[in-house]
Formats: structure tokens, C-alpha cells, sequence
């Protein structure tokens, strides 16, 4: 007695298949059926071999079957096939050195500021700004190594800089330096160095003539992944001050430790940079937005993402910042995943949850939001036939049915059927 509007059908699988039956279908097959749910095992669908109305269904681990609405072939208004193969990225942005080039201009008795204006969703009333100040006043004999020193210390302090990745204070962004300073190996007697993201701590099993090079005052370079399959770090890598050794095998840096937990277990994982080395050199600091806490259907991932907006005052003629904007990547899991969840709506619950009377059937979500690949997508928009009740308004109602799979071959039997050249021939 009614028509819908601009209903959105989404099915995800890794599989897309030209089974016999829907019986010989398994557990997150794709097909498509004719009007008496004979699956449609033509290489290519016309309208003229298909006058009649089909739909695409896709069958669960328990053996029931979702379909779209039913639909005639010719209604087919719009068909888009779209490899995503765009990953994604964090915003990033560099002032002073990146560890090749640039530098900060070492000015006496002078008063340096950060802003960082966050833009992304963060609260309740997100479009409120989100600004940090951060000021230092140098001495009268500054250097770039104090400056980059005191932004690297006080900013990561702060809970929203602190470089932490897990938890209730979660970080938005990691605070790193960089130096172009020459290091040199530590020792090559490493058992084992643990370093834990969001600590300043270095648990260091070492021969104790190797931990003695080790001096107060140096900097320690360490990779963001630690490095664990044993690649020398690189001068792109972020430095870290030792402040203290409280302990024949402890180490405490200036900073939480930026990048992720690792156990370091060869030499080259982690070099050491003299205090007058990294004095003389050019260093800068650079902000990185970290991805944010995800949970389907609460928290989504669109408007999470790490934004801002980075300015500098009174920095002379430092390296100006350098800014890669964050990408979210098409395709991404968290996104297909989000979209799969929202559809759910469309087909029959409204609530997006399977705990509802009749709605028990109706969610199962196939999209996994936290594989590292990005999935493809085929895109049917079609117009319905007018139901031709009085009651239900005159017209054609629209739907749009998005097929998302892992690879270009899994889709191929349903882009084909449908007369589409998939983007990823």
C-alpha cells in the first residue's frame, strides 16, 4: 500500500558466485535470482532474455536469505564499478627539519607559538573550536635542538598530544623531532629492548659495557614500528632525550615513546646521537594525526578522522609548515562497514539490530572494519514500478543496491551479469 523512496541495499562478501541453486550457495554468497528465485547463471543479463523482475540476494551462515527488493532489469538506471585502492593516511605536518631538510631559526630571547585548531568530530558540539596554545620564550643563546626539545616535552604531556593509541586517553595526534644528526649502533650484544607506546621508560636487556654508552644527555633514534625485522633506522626517524638510567637496565626519555609497542632485538633498531652531535644539527617537530577509537554503530568512522589546522607565530624563518592532508581511502573497511550497518534499515530494521521481534534474521553483517585492504564497489541505481495505489502516491520509487567485495574477481560474476567493464580490468 506504499512506496519507499531512495532505499539504500548493501551486501559485502568475498564471495560473488554463479551457483546452481541458492541451495548450493554457502555462507556470504552473493546471486542473483528471477522472479521464482531460480538463480540466474547467464554470462550477461538482458532485458529482453529477463523481462521479468529479479533481485540479488545473499545468504547467511544459518541459511537464510536477504534479498533486495525486487527490481526489472530494464529499471536499471545507472551502473558504477569503482576500484578502491586508495589507502589511507594521517594528516601530517612538519615545521623546522623533516630529517633531510629544513631547519628552525634559532632566535635569542625570542617567544615562539604553536596553534593546533582540531577540526574533526570530537564531541557533542564539535563545530566549537578545539585550540592549544603552546609558547616558549628561548634564552639568549638559543639553539634549534632546546627549542625542538621543549615542543616535544611539553606538547606530548598534554593527553590530546601524548601519542597514546589505546585506552580512555587515547591521543589525537603523536608528537615527534627529527634531527639530521649522524648515529651510530649502540652495541651489538642486544637481548632484547622494550619500549611501550605512551611511556617513557625503556626496559634495555644489555651487556653492561653496552648500556655504559649509553650517556645522559644523548638522544636515542627509534623507528615508529620499532623496527623489529631488524631495518636501520633512518634520520627520518623520530629522537628521543635520555634523561636519566634508574636502573642497570632502564632507561627514561624526555618523552612517551610515539610510536608502537615493539621489542627491539637487534642493534640496528635503535641508534644512539651524541648530545654535541645533535646540538649542531638541524631538527623540527612533526604533529600526525592517530586513528581514532571505531565501534560499528556508535562510533563512525566518517567526521573522525584527525584533522587540524597547524600555525606558527614568531618562528623567523623556519621551515614553514608542510601539511599531508589526512585520506580516509576509498573502500575502506570501516567505511563499507558503517555503510552495511546503515542499510540495514532498509530492509526491515529500523534499529540496526537483530534483538527486535522479526528482526532477529534480518542483521547479519558480513564487512569486516578491521582488515587492512580496501574493498570494490558496484553501484545499481534503479528505478521501482509504480505500485499504482491510490493511497501510496503515483510515480516510480528509487533504490540504490551497493556490491562490495574484496577483489576484482569476486565481483566478476555480478559486474558481468549486469553488462558492466569493472573498473579494475
Amino acid at each position: 500500500m506504499f512506496k519507499t523512496d531512495n532505499s539504500l541495499h548493501v551486501f559485502v562478501t568475498p564471495n560473488v558466485v554463479d551457483a546452481a541453486s541458492i541451495g548450493a550457495a554457502v555462507s556470504g554468497d552473493i546471486f542473483i535470482v528471477d522472479e521464482n528465485n531460480a538463480v540466474i547463471s547467464d554470462a550477461e543479463i538482458t532485458a529482453a532474455d529477463h523481462p521479468g523482475l529479479l533481485a540479488i540476494g545473499q545468504k547467511d551462515a544459518d541459511g537464510n536469505v536477504r534479498f533486495s527488493p525486487r527490481f526489472k532489469f530494464a529499471n536499471i538506471t545507472k551502473k558504477t564499478s569503482q576500484e578502491h585502492d586508495i589507502d589511507r593516511e594521517e594528516q601530517s605536518s612538519i615545521f623546522g627539519g623533516n630529517g633531510s631538510t629544513g631547519s628552525i631559526d634559532a632566535i635569542n630571547s625570542n617567544r615562539y607559538t604553536v596553534r593546533v585548531n582540531f577540526k574533526n568530530n570530537v564531541s557533542l558540539f564539535s563545530k566549537q573550536s578545539d585550540l592549544h596554545f603552546f609558547e616558549y620564550v628561548s634564552d639568549a643563546s638559543a639553539t634549534q635542538g632546546e627549542i625542538a626539545d621543549y615542543f616535544a616535552q611539553v606538547m606530548s604531556k598534554h593527553e590530546k598530544f601524548s601519542g597514546k593509541r589505546t585506552g580512555k586517553k587515547r591521543a589525537s595526534v603523536k608528537v615527534e623531532r627529527f634531527s639530521d644528526a649522524a648515529d651510530s649502533t649502540i652495541a651489538t650484544t642486544i637481548t632484547t629492548m622494550a619500549i611501550v607506546n605512551g611511556s617513557n621508560i625503556i626496559t634495555a636487556v644489555l651487556a653492561s659495557a653496552d648500556l655504559a654508552t649509553i650517556v645522559v644527555g644523548d638522544y636515542l633514534r627509534i623507528g615508529e614500528d620499532g623496527h623489529v625485522t631488524n631495518v636501520p633506522v633512518a634520520t627520518t626517524d623520530a629522537v628521543y632525550k635520555v634523561v636519566s638510567k634508574p636502573s642497570a637496565t632502564t632507561i627514561e626519555l624526555d618523552q612517551p615513546y610515539q610510536g608502537t609497542t615493539a621489542l627491539l632485538q637487534e642493534s640496528e633498531a635503535v641508534e644512539i646521537i651524541t648530545a654535541a652531535a645533535y646540538a649542531a644539527s638541524n631538527v623540527g617537530i612533526r604533529v600526525m594525526g592517530l586513528e581514532q577509537d571505531y565501534k560499528l554503530g556508535l562510533i563512525p568512522d566518517a567526521g573522525n578522522q584527525v584533522t587540524f589546522d597547524l600555525n606558527l607565530d614568531g618562528w623567523g624563518s623556519t621551515t614553514a609548515v608542510a601539511t599531508t592532508a589526512a585520506v580516509i581511502g576509498d573502500g575502506h573497511p570501516r567505511a563499507i562497514a558503517d555503510l552495511e550497518w546503515f542499510a540495514q534499515g532498509s530492509a526491515g530494521a529500523p534499529y540496526r539490530h537483530g534483538t527486535m521481534p522479526n528482526n532477529a534474521d534480518l542483521i547479519t553483517l558480513f564487512a569486516d572494519a578491521s582488515l587492512t585492504t580496501s574493498y570494490n564497489t558496484l553501484e545499481l541505481q534503479i528505478d521501482l514500478e509504480d505500485p499504482g495505489h491510490a493511497v501510496a502516491g503515483s510515480g516510480k520509487g528509487k533504490m540504490t543496491i551497493v556490491l562490495a567485495a574484496l577483489s576484482g574477481a569476486s565481483q566478476a560474476l555480478v559486474t558481468t551479469a549486469v553488462a558492466v567493464t569493472p573498473a579494475w580490468d
